[in-house]
Order: C-alpha cells, then structure tokens, then sequence
C-alpha cells in the first residue's frame, strides 16, 4: 500500500495500538525511516489526541464496572509502542527488510496470548489450531520512503529493478507469515509523453505494480482528497480529509488551502 503525508504514517502508527475494546487490533508498529522526516513531537500529539478519543469513547460507551476492566492507554504508551529504524542508505534499508522477519517473531504479544487463553480455554485453540500471528504485536510495517535511497545513490537501473523486487518480496512475504500491513511510501515525479509532462510514480512501472492496493492522497481545488488508485477488492473512491495537529480528520471547511495573492 502506497501513501504520502507525514501525518498519515503517524497515524497508522499510532491508530494500529488501538486496544480491542475500543475496535482496534492492539498491535505496535514498525516505523522504518529513510529521509529523517519522522518527528518525536507531532507523533506526541497524535498519541494525546488518540488517547483523549478513548476517553471520550469509553466515557459513553463503557459504564458501570466494565468501564473498570477497559485498558486505557496514555501518549507515552503510543510512543513506547512504535518500533522506530533510521535507515541511512540503500544497503541499510536492503539489509533491515531481510532482518524484520527475526524481529517480528522476537516480538510476540505474551499478554494477548494469555488474554484469549483464559477466555476461551486452551483446548479450544488446540482444535481450532490458531495460527501463530494473533499473538505476535507488530500489526504493521511503514516505510518512509522506499524511494528515497533507491532514486539517490543508484546508476545501474537494471540493479536498482532487481534489488526493489527482491524487497517486495520480502515484504509480501512478511505480510502473509504474520498477518500484518505494510505500508510504504512511494515519491511522485514527472514523466514526459504525448508532447506534455505527466505525474507518475518514482521508481517506474515495475515497482508501481509491486503494491497490492496503492491510495493516492492529492489536491481538489482547496481541499485534500485520499483516492484508492488501485486495490483487488475495492472499487476506485475517494474521500476528503483534513489535516489538523491532532492527526488525520473527517474533513473540516476550516482546514481548506488557503491561496496567498
């Protein structure tokens, strides 16, 4: 899956802790960062603004003695849960995509394990012969960016192709062992066909079909649109958003572009 923004990436970061009383999955992330865009701060403020919507939410939903047995979560906890990897050149990101499968096994959920164990007996996971990805943590995989190393430090197009298939491999890999997302960051550039300039995914027509669903986030006039480009199971939509110091929201008039005369 393919995204832009900054803000997006924090926030599948944060919103994929979610416990499960709250509709979530209670997994952490792994945030594997190529251009030194990720920000300890604005993380911070999605995780307290996370944190206050399940407050809110528990506040109307949970009462009485369950209201006692819901796990809350605080901003630290966000942060604690996000797997971050500075990656400084195209060899490093080559070498920790072959490493992730050793780590995500190294991180199991215990508690998850014992949670489901005790509620619904051992045996009965004997029978049903549960696979081994609902205890693991680690729900999803962000790559921020795949491209910019790739289209930095690389002459040999033909090497570059080979090395970013055998990466996306490995990913889908990834995906299918443990049950998880991964998200990677793709660059947009221009391409020239037809006597005119056109935008077009970086790293060429190869990569771009190496996502199984690509969702592309762009301008209409003065408001942002998220657009499913690509996806085997969902038609082409899109959907306006805002972007706020909280995070991504339903989109709001008051966050449209403003034109400077």
């Amino acid at each position: 899956m393919c995204f832009t923004n900054i803000r997006y990436r924090i926030q599948l970061a944060v919103n994929v802790q979610i416990p499960y009383d709250y509709g979530g999955v209670g997994g952490k992330a792994i945030y594997i960062d190529t251009e030194g865009s990720f920000m300890v701060e604005r993380a911070l403020q999605i995780a307290e603004a996370c944190s206050a919507d399940m407050a809110e939410y528990s506040r109307l939903h949970h009462k009485g003695p369950q209201a006692c047995e819901v796990k809350t979560m605080q901003p630290k906890d966000f942060l604690e849960n996000i797997f971050y990897f500075r990656v400084c050149s195209y060899t490093e990101q080559i070498a920790l995509t072959n490493y992730l499968d050793k780590f995500i096994t190294e991180h199991k959920d215990v508690d998850t394990y014992i949670r489901i164990s005790i509620k619904f007996h051992f045996h009965v996971l004997q029978i049903y012969k549960l696979h081994l990805k609902m205890f693991l943590q680690v729900k999803v995989v962000i790559i921020d960016s795949i491209t910019f190393h790739f289209r930095q430090d690389f002459d040999d197009m033909a090497l570059r192709t080979r090395i970013l298939s055998g990466m996306a491999l490995n990913l889908m890999k990834l995906a299918r062992k443990f049950g998880l997302a991964v998200v990677v960051l793709n660059q947009v550039t221009t391409k020239y066909a037809d006597g005119q300039f056109h935008l077009a995914l970086a790293l060429g027509d190869s990569w771009s079909h190496s996502s199984t669903n690509r969702i592309i986030l762009h301008w209409n006039g003065n408001e942002r649109y998220a657009y499913i480009d690509k996806s085997p199971s969902l038609r082409s939509a899109s959907a306006p958003y805002s972007v706020t110091p909280k995070g991504i929201r339903p989109s709001d008039s008051n966050n449209k572009r403003i034109k400077h005369v």
